[in-house]
């Protein structure tokens, strides 16, 4: 998503280790990472799972170190950071159980460091937390693919308990994100908001009943809670995006 202030943004200052599409290639593994562990739980046990789970952790290490070696701690970094904040998230939803593959994951790629590499890695993992601007694109893809996935599931809850439970996590979610990141966190929860409206335009979701009822609370709810200027800065760019998503729409369509 692109807006007039986009030249304000600070600098990456991890850019020259992980450019823009390695960041973006980091939260797509991280979200097929997480969505494997997850279907694995479910439906293994016993060596099987075990033994698939750490084929799994394998890939990601190789993943991490097809670079140079700060490089590569780096990518790992940002694969455990993403790994657990969709575990964090998760778990509040549905319990520690469903999330055990994706622990034995986190533990084989924390187990596989030595003492320099892990305290390399925690510099990154610092850095990441400590400055907003780092590896933005990365938090940017992470966080939307996080999002978009919760709001998917209160759509699809069976029944209005089990949909304000995810309402309630979710809107949660992005309000603390906006805490969290006091100078950049409006731009990742306006991601959000205007990737859920152009699924909505582009699939004709959430058009009626709870899917519709639930969504809406989630925006009434942001727009209730968020402080004025960072509800301004959301709606405006959020906004923007989804009418750049519409007029190329229109272009391809005529």
């Amino acid at each position: 998503m692109a807006d007039t202030t986009l030249q304000t943004l600070p600098p990456d200052s991890l850019a020259d280790l992980a450019p823009s599409d390695v960041q973006i290639q980091a939260a797509r593994l991280v979200h097929e990472a997480f969505a494997a562990a997850l279907r694995l739980t479910a439906n293994g046990e016993g060596k099987q799972l075990e033994d698939a789970l750490a084929r799994l952790a394998s890939h990601l290490r190789e993943w991490s170190r097809m670079t140079t070696p700060e490089a590569a701690h780096l990518r790992l970094a940002m694969i455990l950071a993403g790994l657990d904040q969709w575990g964090l998230a998760y778990s509040q939803a549905f319990g520690a159980p469903a999330l055990a593959g994706l622990s034995l994951i986190l533990a084989d790629l924390r187990d596989n460091m030595d003492l320099a590499e892990e305290g390399m890695c925690q510099r990154f993992l610092d850095t990441l937390h400590g400055d907003e601007a780092s590896a933005l694109e990365f938090k940017i893809a992470f966080r939307r693919e996080l999002h978009l996935s919760l709001w998917h599931t209160m759509i699809a809850a069976e029944n209005r308990e089990q949909a304000e439970v995810l309402l309630h996590l979710l809107g949660g979610m992005l309000l603390a994100l906006n805490r969290a990141m006091p100078t950049l966190g409006w731009r990742l929860v306006a991601d959000t908001l205007a990737t859920i409206q152009i699924r909505c335009l582009q699939h004709g979701l959430a058009a009626s009943g709870l899917e519709q009822e639930m969504t809406e609370e989630l925006f009434a709810g942001l727009t209730r809670e968020l402080p004025d200027a960072s509800r301004d800065q959301v709606n405006q760019l959020s906004a923007e995006a989804v009418r750049a998503w519409q007029e190329a729409r229109h272009a391809t369509q005529h």
